[in-house]
Order: C-alpha cells, then structure tokens, then sequence
C-alpha cells in the first residue's frame, strides 16, 4: 500500500523507542495508516504535532518533562477538532484520565495486531458518526424508580438519587443504594434489564451491579470508585464482559 493510499495520518509519542517502533509497525502493516511523526518527549511533540496535524494521535502517559496528560492539555485547543487522542500505556489507571480530557479511547501495553484493529475498528465507526444524517426522535427512557422502604411503603425516586444498584443473592432481588446512603428493594419482578431502561446513565459493570454514571469518580484497575459521600464503597469490581461498555460510557460524558 502507497502511502497515497493511507488516508489515516498518525503521530506517537513515548520514550520508548520499541513502543514507538512496534506501534508504528502494527500500524502500517495492518491499516491504511501513515505514521507521520513520532517523538520521545512531550515539549519536542507538541510544535510537531500542531504543524503536522494528524488524524490519530497516540501518547505515552509517564514520560519525562511533561505527562501525556500535560501533552493533551497543552494541544487540545491546537488541533482539528475531529483529531482523536489515544492513551498508549501500560497502566489502566490512566484510562479515567483519558476520558476526563476527552481523549478518543486508550490501547495498553504492549499492543498486539487484534487490539490495535479493534481501537481501529472504533475509530472508523467514531468517523462514521460525525457524516451528518436526519436527525430521527429517540424515545424517553423512563426516569422515575418505583422502589419499597423497609416498611413496605412505595417510593417514588429519580435517576440521579441512584449511586447503584446492586443484586441481593440472598433475597433474590435487586437495591437501590442512593447518593444519601438509603438502600431500598426494587419490585420483585425487576431485573438488569428493567434497571437498565430506566436511564440511560445507568451502566451495568457486574452481574450483580449497576452503576450511575454520573456518580462514578474513578476507575481504576477492575474496579468503581464513586464521588462523596460514597468514596470509600469498594465493592464495585468490573466484570470483563462489561468493561467496555462502561469505558464507552465515559467517553460520552
């Protein structure tokens, strides 16, 4: 493939050259990506990259001088607006970073070919919803929460009252855990999926919980942590079969 063909302009930044190479490597060899420019450093990338422009930028996180977090900060308003940032690091705590400074998605280290064509694959997609099309009315989930206090009295309460919900195993039944620390039983009849349509805010991390987006402050690893009054709640673990689900979550806030 001519690099005339390689419509995708990339440009990497770590200080590593191995990470550098085998990135750029994988890149070229599987999608129609030109590596424009690489870098060790942040401060030498930042000129580089407002003069070069690419489409796809990866960043390393820890590098000496400036972080790749300091690095996006100091290009976000220096670039198209359509220019997607990808976190490039061996460290999943940096994902939560990455989504506060609207950076386009991570890839962790060290990336393998199919890792790097799903991050591809998303990226086509993510370019295929900025192609303007008829705008098309989606229906209103439902916002308000039928829920039962201990003295079986029904209570009305809205989305963002919830921190979580979280499955009982040994009643069988689905809480409501709110924002002021009251736990409440749904309907019997409830399940994730009920929960679920309810809000769109509302993500399924576990089979047995389901997080309020809103209300989630960081992740960190395989696991939620949630804003105050909740912080020290540490029982929210991500199941692998959702993580990408609440990772896109984030990417939408």
């Amino acid at each position: 493939m001519t690099n005339r063909e390689r419509h995708i302009r990339a440009f990497i930044i770590d200080d590593s050259v191995v990470a550098v190479e085998v990135l750029k490597r994988i890149l070229e060899s599987n999608h129609p990506v030109t590596v424009v420019g690489t870098a060790y450093d942040g401060p030498t990338a930042v000129g580089q990259v407002i003069e070069l422009q690419p489409d796809l930028i990866f960043t390393d996180v820890e590098m000496p001088s400036m972080t790749g977090i300091e690095f996006c900060q100091q290009i976000r308003h220096q670039v198209k607006p359509n220019t997607k940032v990808v976190f490039y690091t061996a460290h999943e705590k940096y994902m939560i970073d990455a989504l506060h400074l609207q950076a386009f998605d991570y890839l962790l280290k060290p990336p393998t070919p199919e890792d790097v064509a799903m991050l591809m694959m998303r990226y086509y997609e993510n370019k295929l919803t900025e192609i303007p099309t008829m705008q098309t009315v989606a229906p209103q989930r439902r916002q308000s929460i039928i829920v039962i206090n201990a003295t079986g009295e029904h209570i009305v309460l809205q989305a963002s009252e919830v921190a979580f919900f979280r499955f009982n195993t040994d009643r069988k039944q689905w809480e409501v855990i709110c924002c002021d620390g009251n736990i409440y039983c749904l309907r019997s009849r409830s399940n994730s999926d009920t929960i679920l349509d309810y809000s769109a805010d509302f993500i399924q991390i576990h089979k047995s919980y389901i997080v309020n987006i809103e209300h989630v402050k960081m992740i960190q690893e395989s696991q939620c942590f949630l804003k105050e009054p909740l912080q020290d709640i540490d029982e929210l673990k991500v199941s692998r079969n959702y993580k990408r689900s609440l990772m896109d979550a984030f990417y939408a806030l």
